[in-house]
């Protein structure tokens, strides 16, 4: 059913192409889950102990929540801690993020840029969500198109997970989708 299987790197993540033999419904609807319900980490909470940079708590806050968090979640109540304190003057980078249990995607993604004598000391927290509720928690990209017979996928990682690994995922998803769909239509016909 899969077919041509090719993976490459690029700076931002991982790309996956792969053929598929199927419908086009079939292959939207795996789209669709790999984009909205793939759990992955995503920084919700931020408790900012001190910042006299001269970005607001708010604004730090949000740039946090959009760098990826790596690892595949195994439940959905896992929280990931990181603390992160520095002093100017420097650039803050996601990488300046630090955790025992958990790591960034990419430790280069700049956060704020500290002068002489600010001083930016946070903890936050990354919980598992899907990209139906908010952005930061989709693992990639997705497209597809058909060629003839076969239906040709794109999946762009994030670098929170690998791409095989949500393309196996959204499988998943979608197959206990389909058992509950069997399961309530062999009630209805009781």
């Amino acid at each position: 059913m899969i077919s041509d299987m090719r993976k490459e790197k690029t700076r931002i993540g991982d790309i996956l192409r792969f053929k598929l033999k199927g419908s086009i419904p079939f292959a939207n609807a795996i789209r669709r889950i790999m984009i909205s319900e793939v759990p992955t980490y995503a920084i919700e909470y931020v408790y900012v102990y001190e910042n006299t940079s001269s970005m607001y708590d708010e604004l730090i806050a949000h740039r946090l929540a959009l760098i990826p968090i790596r690892g595949k979640p195994l439940s959905e109540n896992e929280v990931i801690t990181f603390v992160l304190d520095k002093e100017g003057p420097c650039t803050v980078y996601s990488g300046d993020l630090k955790s025992e249990t958990g790591e960034v995607a990419f430790k280069n993604i700049p956060v704020v840029k500290l002068k002489e004598g600010q001083r930016l000391k946070l903890e936050c927290e990354a919980v598992v969500g899907i990209g139906k509720v908010h952005a930061k928690w989709q693992p990639c990209n997705s497209a597809y198109r058909q060629i003839e017979e076969e239906v040709e996928f794109l999946v762009e990682s994030h670098g929170n997970m690998e791409p095989e690994e949500i393309l196996v995922s959204s499988i998943e998803i979608l197959k206990d989708k389909a058992e509950r769909v069997l399961k309530e239509l062999e009630t209805l016909e009781e």
